[in-house]
């Protein structure tokens, strides 16, 4: 989730030397977010707080370095804030795991996808901004699903409801990903791509609930590392 879509928006542009910090201090960055939440969830005590001065000492210089070279990319700091605002205010709350705190951190890694695709240029070719709006509604919609799969494969194993709502979020993106075939805005790569993640959410679950002991993390994660890639080259080959 943290490189997909950076990764999108470089290809679509193409390459720039300013994706070099950009991409630093976003990942940077986003240690420095996961470390204060950290941070937040101990009442702020004060050995948690190292890695946070830490890591922003790090993406201070990176970010500096991207705004320098690029400084237009100061317009999309008023979309991530907010953003950024509400996670941690859920996280210090206790609310880290919800689904509302989930969705926000999906929105927030997924805008990365313009962000690239602005610090390269790519907005020049006609039409090209509508191309990465699609190709960032995908992935977007892609790890939202993705957010509701995993709970029921481990925190919410075992649970209906959740499951029928996985099922019926990615059955409805199936339609959309036909919709967006038929009309031309992707291929019909997608639509294959996006039949099999319906298929694993109602799998997947099933199969995992009927085992002794539950698939680890580790597996489910590496799942999820092969569904991503596939979206991305389809997204990608589509756009």
């Amino acid at each position: 989730m943290l490189l997909l879509p950076p990764t999108a928006g470089i290809v679509l542009a193409g390459v720039a030397w300013v994706h070099l910090p950009l991409t630093l201090f976003w990942l940077v960055g986003y240690l420095a977010f996961h470390a204060t939440g950290r941070w937040l969830r101990a009442r702020r005590r004060r050995r948690h707080l190292p890695p946070v001065l830490t890591y922003l000492a790090i993406a201070s210089p990176l970010g500096l370095t991207t705004l320098l070279a690029a400084p237009h990319l100061a317009r999309w700091l008023p979309a991530f804030l907010p953003l950024l605002a509400a996670s941690l205010w859920w996280t210090f709350h206790g609310a880290e795991r919800s689904l509302r705190n989930d969705a926000v951190t999906v929105v927030a890694a997924c805008l990365m996808a313009p962000v690239a695709f602005d610090a390269g240029g790519g907005g020049e070719a006609a039409g090209s901004w509508a191309a990465l709006w699609v190709a960032t509604g995908v992935l977007t919609a892609y790890f939202l699903g993705t957010v509701l799969y995993v709970k029921t494969m481990i925190r919410e194993r075992g649970r209906r409801p959740y499951v029928l709502a996985s099922v019926g979020y990615h059955a409805a993106g199936l339609l959309g990903a036909v919709w967006l075939a038929a009309a031309g805005r992707q291929g019909w790569g997608l639509v294959a791509v996006w039949g099999v993640l319906v298929a694993r959410a109602f799998i997947g679950p099933a199969v995992n609930a009927r085992r002794a002991r539950p698939l680890r993390p580790v597996v489910v994660g590496v799942g999820e590392i092969v569904a991503s890639a596939g979206v991305l080259v389809v997204t990608l080959v589509g756009t």
